[in-house]
């Protein structure tokens, strides 16, 4: 009959036993008392508090123009390392945890007591260390071919409490891929309060830019005391936001010595079912500073506007680390300049200029490079009126990669803009089949031999594939390949102009038949055909481009080749 009672939800039912809790997919929880107790301020709902023997993080990402499906709300509590306090996460009503909405009944199963929520409300449960399990459809993108979509929220130890600071601060970042643009999101974080003090100023955070390692007294908020952002993913690039959240201890209370055990807990909400892989979702500070991954510090504006088939020197970008250098070995970058896929070394990399350390970092560097001039068709931007603005899948970006002293790496992106200087001229190439036939020099030549036993296509006048690789301008100009067009000159009947003597058949309806163009889809074939006659006759492919910048001017592109016949 208890049983019942606590599934349905009746209010003042207490109770205790050996079944597990069940949240969705999440590990069972053993528990050791659970209490039905009115939910403030909402009629007719309730509120599940229960003891729980592991921690157990709920939160809701339900906008709040949104109603919810269930109006009762659950409450797990875990007790801290000391005795006296609890773990307090998330949002907190005069001092005590909240509970959070959109639960509906625990359903009694043989397995537990399983939750029926809603689908914007999800409970993780973590192991006595503060690990959730591994989430199975983790590598799921192996198998359709699709990436996997993986939010996550880390937390990293960067101060403990000291004779210079009595904080103990850390970083909370949170990552969403742009795959989940539109979607609403939570941040919620708690700290153990037989370690922790609360109230006053005795806990603050601000939000930052990730890579950000301090931010002014002013902007840092002190209530409420835990982060509880609720956040919606812009319709393009996603979320990468980091919190400094600083802490005091409680009274005289000091850091456990035992570095396994949770203090600090943080966890990132999203839409059930929309990332595919859930273990990250949640992140631990413990009694130990936390061995960060160096930090890149440059400007959007690393690079200044080039112009194509030039370079820069001189440029700058500065290093910090946690990890004090030891012996020979330093922070250092190592920096790759990325040409729309091209990967080229920048030259003169040197990151020997040591600065003064900031708060929070053993060490800081200054490291400069240069930029070794490219291709000169190369430019990202096709218009220089509009400089700034890419050509349509075309980039340029310096790719820097640090590693401290212990091995950890970041890598940072910049991009930059390459601006067009004029406009080059098309580029194409002719079939494999034409020979450099030596009473003509160096032109190609299309050479028929009337003698061979079984005639080739140059006989045959069939020419699959004549013209390849027909562009508006050369290869590397991923520019203007990207936003002009290009044509191929002809003359009535897609014929091209031929000069020399008259090999070419005069019994057909319109006369003597100069090579033609047949295009095939893609594909640019030549056709024509031979009256037997020897000699030679010299044609010409012209390619004009269009939709060029109107500071600039239409360029062309002829090449000359021959057909010849011989016995």
């Amino acid at each position: 009959m208890l049983l019942a009672l606590v599934a349905a939800g009746a209010c003042g039912v207490s109770y205790a036993g050996d079944l597990p809790l069940v949240f969705q997919d999440e590990n069972a929880v053993p528990f050791g008392a659970m209490q039905v107790v009115p939910l403030p301020n909402v009629s007719g709902a309730s509120q599940t508090i229960v003891r729980t023997q592991v921690p157990v993080l709920c939160g809701s990402n339900r906008d709040t123009a949104t109603p919810t499906q269930y109006k009762n709300g659950i409450n797990p509590q875990f007790a801290g390392i000391y005795p006296g306090g609890d773990f307090k996460f998330g949002a907190l009503t005069s001092g005590a945890q909240s509970a959070v909405d959109g639960i509906g009944f625990w359903n009694y199963r043989p397995n537990g007591l399983a939750v029926q929520a809603d689908l914007t409300t999800h409970c993780y449960v973590l192991d006595a260390h503060g690990v959730r399990k591994a989430s199975p459809g983790l590598f799921s993108d192996t198998f359709d071919g699709a990436p996997a979509v993986d939010a996550s929220v880390t937390t990293s130890v960067a101060a403990l409490p000291s004779f210079s600071s009595s904080y103990y601060t850390y970083y909370v970042d949170v990552r969403i891929p742009a795959e989940l643009a539109n979607t609403w999101y939570r941040v919620r974080d708690g700290f153990d309060s037989s370690v922790f003090s609360y109230g006053g100023n005795s806990a603050r955070y601000c939000e930052v830019a990730i890579g950000v390692t301090q931010c002014n007294l002013s902007d840092m908020v002190t209530i409420p005391v835990n982060v509880d952002v609720l956040g919606k993913v812009p319709a393009t690039g996603g979320v990468a936001r980091r919190f400094i959240v600083q802490r005091l201890l409680n009274g005289n209370a000091t850091l456990p010595a035992d570095t396994s055990l949770p203090l600090t807990m943080a966890a990132l909400f999203v839409d059930e079912g929309r990332d595919d892989n859930l273990a990250n979702n949640v992140s631990v500070g413990y009694s130990q500073l936390s061995d960060l991954s160096p930090t890149i510090i440059a400007a959007t504006n690393l690079v200044p506007n080039l112009a194509e088939g030039t370079g820069a020197t001189n440029l700058s970008f500065t290093l910090t680390d946690d990890t004090a250098e030891t012996g020979p070995q330093q922070l250092n970058a190592a920096v790759t300049i990325d040409f729309n896929g091209t990967l080229v070394p920048a030259t003169n990399v040197s990151c020997s200029q040591l600065e003064t350390p900031q708060s929070g970092e053993a060490v800081r560097r200054t490291c400069r490079f240069d930029i070794p001039s490219f291709d000169p068709d190369f430019a990202t931007d096709a218009d220089p009126v509009a400089a700034g603005t890419y050509a349509p899948n075309v980039h340029a970006a310096v790719l820097i990669t640090a590693t401290d002293v212990r091995g950890q790496q970041s890598t940072k992106t910049v991009p930059f803009h390459v601006v067009s200087a004029d406009n080059d001229p098309p580029s194409f190439t002719l079939s494999s089949l034409m020979e450099e036939y030596a009473p003509n020099g160096k032109t190609p030549t299309l050479l028929c031999s009337l003698s061979s036993q079984q005639l080739p296509a140059q006989c045959a006048g069939v020419i699959a594939d004549f013209v390849n690789q027909l562009r508006p301008g050369p290869a590397r100009a991923f520019d203007e390949n990207a936003t002009q067009g290009v044509f191929l000159g002809t003359f009535t009947g897609n014929r091209l102009s031929c000069t020399g003597t008259s090999i070419f058949s005069s019994n057909l309806a319109d006369g003597l038949q100069s090579p033609r163009y047949i295009f095939n889809g893609s594909h640019i074939d030549l056709d024509y055909r031979l009256n037997g006659t020897l000699g030679t006759a010299e044609c010409s492919v012209a390619a004009a481009d269009y939709n060029f910048p109107l500071t600039q001017i239409g360029n062309s592109r002829f090449t000359t080749f021959r057909i010849t016949v011989i016995n």
